[in-house]
């Protein structure tokens, strides 16, 4: 395989999944994340305006990721990007599924057991046609396979207007020993894109509009698949894994412990109906098109029965999360009067309990949700707080997993009025 100096540093995994004799473009990345295009102009197109946002974590201001999208409308800029090419004898290993398609590969995620994601596109379409996530190691084998388990649970219910937004499992593949899992790919681009641009999440009529458009989407799913009741509580395995990470600590995390205690026993006094869950129901996994929820990904966390108020609350914690991100540490976030960048519970401690349009805006969507559920909203704070919870148990990054169990341990104590 020939490449660039930039693409030959890259995970030789990855650049195994290649078909032999075609041109790539590999997109530069200062960490570990992955984007390699076909050099075909459906393909570049969708790159560029559904793929090209400042990634949460990145240290560089929005302004660059703005400039690097009006770079990518010139074909010539294209050329200037690392190319690479497998040797034409050589096997890729889905020869049989790209034939006839353009190819995309993905390698966002910064986590250990993060998986390669391959979109396929048929000649001039503007969506991709089919998705397969590859994994790389055990653990990521794992994920894949829970995905299609729950993907198939999920397509069994009567979904109604939303089927066509839920991918459809095609195959469970073998990928030199490991599980590929092929599916139906949903149309749109992730909300997180438009999250991302500059000034969009300090005007409340696009922030509104997001908020509208994912609980319109919340609402025609719930709705479709309500089973029985329940008290609320904590996502399953929660507590199990959470006592996991903590046992780290020289008090195996007593604080913690006895604050999630306290949480569960507040949750329990409120019933809740039981629906299907997405279970990650945050912006980077909710596709729009023209404003309107076209797509969902991401469902390994998905349950066919479950508390549907923790997909409401889900969102609500992760597009707060993000609002400081590109703000220096110490100033004051645009648009947010009184959300100051620099620590890491700070946007969620605004959201929740702050005021002005922002907060207004998290509690008229957390309260409409679970009215429209049946339940008070008294125990909105308390959901938002176990969907913190839950982000910290799962989260595979240990970094990432015990700061957000930091955030919980300054939030947890406070017990609501």
């Amino acid at each position: 395989m020939t490449s660039s100096p930039a693409v030959r540093a890259a995970p030789a995994h990855w650049q195994a999944v290649l078909p032999p004799g075609r041109r790539f473009v590999a997109l530069p990345s200062r960490r570990q994340p992955v984007v390699v295009a076909e050099e075909d102009p459906s393909v570049l197109r969708y790159v560029r305006t559904s793929l090209l946002a400042a990634p949460p974590g990145s240290s560089l201001p929005g302004w660059v990721f703005g400039a690097a999208r009006q770079a990518l409308r010139l074909p010539v800029s294209w050329r200037l990007a690392p190319h690479l090419r497998a040797p034409s004898g050589a096997a890729g290993r889905f020869d049989r599924l790209a034939a006839g398609h353009r190819l995309l590969v993905l390698r966002h995620s910064h986590d250990p057991d993060a998986r390669i994601l391959l979109l396929l596109f048929a000649p001039g379409c503007r969506w991709p046609r089919h998705a397969a996530k590859v994994s790389s190691d055990p653990a990521g084998a794992a994920r894949v396979l829970r995905e299609a388990d729950r993907l198939r649970a999920i397509g069994a219910l009567s979904l109604g207007p939303v089927r066509a937004t839920v991918p459809e499992v095609v195959a469970v593949l073998s990928d030199h020993g490991s599980p590929a899992l092929v599916t139906t790919a949903v149309p749109g681009t992730p909300m997180l894109v438009g999250y991302h641009r500059r000034g969009h999440t300090s005007r409340p009529a696009t922030v509104r509009a997001d908020f509208a458009a994912a609980g319109a989407w919340l609402a025609a799913f719930q709705s479709g698949t309500a089973d029985g009741v329940a008290p609320l509580d904590l996502a399953p395995g929660v507590p199990e894994r959470l006592r996991h990470r903590l046992g780290a600590r020289p008090d195996g995390g007593k604080r913690v412990q006895d604050q999630l205690a306290a949480l569960r026993a507040r949750l329990r006094r409120h019933q809740g109906p039981r629906t299907a869950v997405h279970g990650d129901f945050w912006p980077g996994n909710v596709l729009l098109d023209r404003g309107t929820v076209t797509g969902v990904v991401d469902w390994e966390w998905a349950e066919p029965a479950g508390s549907p108020v923790r997909d409401v609350a889900r969102f609500v914690l992760t597009y707060s999360q993000y609002l400081a991100k590109h703000t220096p540490p110490g100033r004051q976030v645009h648009g947010h009067p009184g959300l100051l960048a620099g620590r890491p519970e700070a946007a969620l401690v605004y959201a929740l309990d702050g005021e002005g349009w922002y907060p207004r805006l998290v509690r008229d969507f957390l309260h409409t949700g679970l009215r429209r559920l049946g339940m008070a909203p008294a125990c909105a704070r308390d959901a938002v707080l176990a969907e913190l919870a839950a982000v910290a148990a799962e989260a595979t990054d240990r970094a990432f997993g015990e700061e957000q169990v930091r955030v919980f341990e300054r939030l947890g104590g406070q017990v609501p009025s």
